[in-house]
């Protein structure tokens, strides 16, 4: 028996894209065109008046327009609750009128020069140092990646992860995916010093010596302090090409800087295209009208779902692309809100195979949850549905009426944000075009601003997490690391005290 031929389904558009690779030749992002035609909109509609307890209505938005109005001037002035050891953690903010055209094609040289010696590529960072990077080459390129031919990826290499958890399974299994392959390591970590990214570079760095010598310096990055910290002083000794990660900008929101920018470099994703959408949103985010302002607007109907009792955030798409987006936003709320007993937790969700796992709850379960929807209006592959020739599932009326799998999936946002408002679920949807770089950039942005003016309103700093560290001094103490000892036996004394209750 012959294989599959693909017949019927016309090429595969995001292979079509990957292979045109970045436009060297114009700018076309900063056309009015352009931008209309990439114009993200958030549709609020079902935020209000829905029905049961929990319900919140315009003019609860509208009394918290002040409040947003001085949190945003204070944003814009580098004023409040924002630094961390004294430094205002707001370089986020102008970075995009900050990145110059030089520098972004410094690091697409750099990429390609890379690039040109290896088949694999592999990103090691966890959090902020990985979530970003993951969701925006998930975002923006083929599902199976790695899988294709390295024509069809536009010549990049392949692209993995390493280093955001510390399940050995998970790492054995890629280092088969590697065996055989030349590869190169960008070891993301501002200190050096953080355990699951810091164990995975020994191992890579072991492998890579044993395999090539003194040539393995060649293949390391590291993006690190700019002049401090452990990884800094090897990347010295070793001669490692560096990056910086910025004193100014926390890790969730560093995708932008070279954190994240190296990495999109070498999976051929145009950078330029990138930090444009970034800029285009900046322009709008600093609009002063409130409701001409997608991110104040965003940032004051979750602040007052919350005020009436909502604790989680449903974050759903309908694209699985996207689905790493609604990841990374799962980072960036909860780490940003998450002090002194506030702010909401973000549960990502693909739709509609979720809405078979846990609709029901959504629908008719406890009203402490709202909804926001990642809505991709433009997918890359349309795919059309045939008619049958029995038509014993019912549904030759898809084709009668035009519909494809595009059209039939948006329905897969509507449907869900018509019956969950009605069951007492608010919703809001914010429609994204289509897939590139420059929406990306733009929904970065605008949930970035979100968040911050967030931090303003439940008043504490939205950019250090102190929490975080918690469960870092448990875990140094209990593998008994130099310099732990007391924490370790005060934890010791602790657990001696509790029964233990083992079924």
């Amino acid at each position: 028996m012959a294989g599959l031929r693909l017949i019927h389904v016309g090429p595969n558009m995001t292979i079509k894209r990957q292979q045109m690779g970045p436009d060297e030749g114009r700018n076309q992002w900063e056309s009015p065109e352009a931008k209309l035609e990439n114009q993200i909109v958030l549709d609020a509609t079902n935020m209000f008046d829905a029905p049961g307890p929990g319900t919140i209505c315009q003019a609860d938005v509208e009394a918290l327009i002040p409040d947003i109005v001085k949190a945003h001037q204070m944003l814009k002035n580098n004023e409040g609750d924002i630094c961390d050891h004294g430094i205002p953690m707001t370089g986020w903010r102008d970075l995009p009128v900050k990145l110059s055209e030089s520098y972004l094609s410094e690091i697409m040289s750099v990429a390609g020069e890379l690039t040109q010696k290896i088949d694999a590529y592999v990103s090691l960072g966890i959090g902020g140092s990985y979530l970003g990077i993951e969701a925006t080459f998930k975002a923006l390129t083929h599902t199976c990646f790695n899988q294709l031919t390295r024509e069809e990826r536009g010549g990049a290499p392949e692209i993995y992860f390493l280093g955001q958890n510390m399940d050995p399974d998970f790492f054995r299994d890629t280092l088969d995916m590697l065996r055989g392959k030349r590869i190169a390591v960008n070891v993301i970590s501002k200190s050096g010093t953080t355990t699951e990214t810091a164990v995975a570079f020994r191992i890579m760095r072991r492998l890579m010596e044993a395999n090539w010598g003194a040539e393995t310096d060649q293949l390391i990055l590291a993006t690190t302090d700019k002049n401090r910290g452990a990884l800094k002083e090897m990347a010295r000794k070793r001669g490692y090409r560096t990056f910086v990660v910025p004193d100014d900008i926390g890790g969730r929101f560093s995708v932008l800087s070279d954190v994240g920018l190296v990495g999109l470099a070498m999976a051929n994703i145009d950078i330029r295209e990138f930090a444009a959408g970034f800029r285009n949103m900046r322009e709008i985010v600093w609009e002063k009208d409130f409701w001409r302002n997608p991110a104040l607007v965003h940032a004051a109907l979750r602040h007052a779902a919350w005020r009436a009792g909502k604790k989680i955030e449903v974050v759903a798409t309908n694209a699985v692309p996207l689905y790493g987006v609604a990841r990374w936003m799962e980072q960036l709320f909860p780490e940003s809100e998450g002090h002194e007993g506030h702010g909401m937790w973000i549960s990502p969700s693909l739709y509609s195979e979720k809405l078979h796992a846990n609709g029901q709850m959504i629908q008719e379960g406890e009203r402490n949850i709202m909804e926001t929807f990642l809505l991709l209006q433009s997918h890359d592959n349309p795919m059309p549905i045939p008619k049958a020739h029995d038509n014993l599932d019912g549904l030759d009326f898809l084709v009668d009426r035009g519909m494809n799998m595009n059209s039939l999936n948006r329905m897969v946002i509507d449907g869900p944000a018509y019956a969950h408002h009605h069951g007492g679920v608010p919703n809001m949807t914010i429609e994204i075009p289509c897939r590139n770089a420059f929406n990306l950039g733009q929904l970065y942005y605008m949930m970035e601003t979100s968040v911050a003016i967030s931090g303003y309103l439940l008043g504490h700093n939205p950019f250090n997490q102190p929490g975080v560290e918690a469960y870092k001094q448990a875990m140094f103490a209990l593998i008994e690391k130099p310099g732990y000892e007391e924490a370790a036996q005060d934890i010791k004394q602790n657990l001696k005290k509790r029964e233990r209750i083992r079924i």
